[in-house]
């Protein structure tokens, strides 16, 4: 079974997130708090997925990536309610653009979102819950 970290400040979102994806197979962990959040993706060798909102206070989504992408690389799916937040002028996220995200192992989605499309971005990154173990 895979497992899905979704690090969002909005508590409703994290337990939609957390049944949406349970009815799929994934285990998902939660946390409001992006600190908690970069504690658990560099401490837990079991996360398969971050989805991370941008916009949460005390470190936004993009400094948590910048973070522990350095010590694991953990295919993340951003999540935000503000797409001008990942059209931002700077080098950073400009440099994140043409390296990282150009590597397939990072997307992301606008709130709202249907699940159809998280379903389809999560099968994306790292496929479905359960491996089906057959062969090809």
């Amino acid at each position: 079974m895979k497992t899905i970290l979704s690090v969002d400040d909005e508590r409703i979102i994290l337990d939609c997130m957390r049944d949406a994806l349970q009815v799929k197979g994934y285990r998902v962990l939660t946390t409001p708090d992006p600190h908690e959040g970069l504690r658990m993706l560099i401490e837990r060798g079991d996360i398969d997925l971050a989805i991370l909102d941008i916009k949460m206070p005390g470190m936004t989504g993009f400094d948590l990536y910048r973070r522990f992408r350095r010590q694991r690389k953990v295919p993340v799916l951003f999540l935000t309610a503000y797409p001008k937040s990942f059209n931002l002028k700077s080098n950073d996220v400009l440099d994140m653009w043409q390296t990282e995200f150009a590597d397939g192992t990072t997307d992301i989605m606008y709130k709202p979102f249907d699940l159809s499309v998280l379903y389809e971005k999560i099968a994306g990154l790292i496929g479905p819950a359960e491996e089906d173990g057959g062969t090809p």
